[in-house]
C-alpha cells in the first residue's frame, strides 16, 4: 500500500500502485485543465469583472493546483504544509461564491439581499470562528488529523447560506439567466455531494475512505463541466423593476421570519 495523497483541496485520491498514480494524475490536470478554459473564457468574453467572487475562486484553486503539484513533485516534505494552507484559503475564498450569488440575483431586491448578506455573514463567521477556537484553545487538536469533521463543518455551514439563496429565488421568484443558474447549481452539486460523503464517511468508517476520495473528486470535476458550459458567455439576469418600499418592508418582515427558522432549525440540528 502507498502512501495518500491528497492533490488538492478538491481532487484527491489514493496512490496505490503505478496505475492508480497515473489515473490521479489525469483527473488533477483535467481539473486545471477545466479551471483554465473557465478563467480564459471570462477573460476573453470579459465577463470576469461581472462574477469577480467566483472567478477570484476559481483562480485561487487553480492556483493551488499548481503550487501544490510542484510541491509534491519538487518539494515533498514541504507539500503536507502547503495542502492545508491552500484548503483554509481555498474555504475561504469560496464563500465568496455564495456572496455572488447574493449580489447578482438579489440586488434588485435590498430588503431580501440585505437579509441574505447577514444570514451569509453569520454563517462564514461561526465557519472561522470554529476554526480558530480549536486551533488557538484546543492544543490537541491538528487540522490535519480532524480533516474530515472539519470539512463536514464548513460544508454545512456553506450549504446553509446557499440553501438559504435558493429559497428566496424560489420563495420570491426571481428571474435569473444561465450565468447565475450554472454557478448556483455546480456549487451546490459539489458541496451537497460533499457533504454527504463526508457523512457517510463518519458513519461508515475509515474503509468508506476510497470511495469519499472518489465521490468528491468527482463532484467537483462535474461542478466544473457544468461551469464551463454555463459560463461559456455572458448572459446577464433578466431586467426587474424594484418592487416599491411599502412590498419590501413586507418582504423584508417574511425573510426575517424565514431565516429566523432556518437558523433555528440549524441549531437544533447541530446539537442532535
Amino acid at each position: 500500500m502507498g502512501e495518500e495523497v491528497r492533490f488538492s483541496p478538491f481532487t484527491c485520491a489514493t496512490i496505490q500502485h503505478e496505475r492508480t498514480s497515473m489515473l490521479t494524475l489525469i483527473v488533477w490536470w483535467t481539473g486545471i485543465f477545466l479551471e483554465t478554459i473557465i478563467l480564459a473564457q471570462a477573460i476573453r468574453g470579459k465577463s470576469f469583472g461581472k462574477y469577480p467572487l467566483f472567478y477570484t475562486y476559481i483562480a485561487t484553486v487553480l492556483g493551488a493546483d499548481v503550487v501544490l503539484y510542484i510541491a509534491l513533485r519538487m518539494l515533498p516534505l514541504w507539500y503536507r504544509m502547503a495542502y492545508w494552507n491552500a484548503q483554509i484559503i481555498t474555504l475561504a475564498v469560496g464563500c465568496g461564491v455564495i456572496l455572488e450569488i447574493i449580489r447578482q440575483v438579489l440586488s434588485p431586491h435590498p430588503g431580501p439581499a440585505r437579509f441574505a448578506k447577514r444570514a451569509a455573514a453569520i454563517v462564514f463567521g461561526a465557519i472561522f470562528a470554529v476554526f480558530f477556537l480549536h486551533s488557538v484553545f484546543m492544543r490537541e487538536w491538528m487540522p490535519a488529523e480532524n480533516s474530515a469533521d472539519l470539512e463536514r463543518d464548513l460544508r454545512m455551514a456553506q450549504a446553509l447560506a446557499l440553501f438559504v439563496v435558493v429559497f428566496l429565488i424560489f420563495y420570491y421568484r426571481i428571474a435569473i439567466g444561465r450565468n447565475m443558474k450554472g454557478m448556483i447549481v455546480g456549487f451546490g452539486l459539489y458541496v451537497a455531494v460533499s457533504l454527504i460523503s463526508l457523512t457517510l464517511r463518519l458513519f461508515v468508517g475509515i474503509q468508506f475512505s476510497p470511495a469519499w476520495k472518489v465521490i468528491q473528486t468527482t463532484s467537483y470535476l462535474m461542478a466544473l463541466f457544468i461551469w464551463v458550459v454555463a459560463l461559456w458567455s455572458y448572459e446577464p439576469n433578466p431586467v426587474v423593476e424594484p418592487l416599491v418600499e411599502a412590498n419590501q418592508d413586507a418582504l423584508a418582515r417574511r425573510t426575517r421570519a424565514m431565516l429566523d427558522r432556518v437558523l433555528t432549525h440549524s441549531k437544533r440540528t447541530t446539537r442532535s
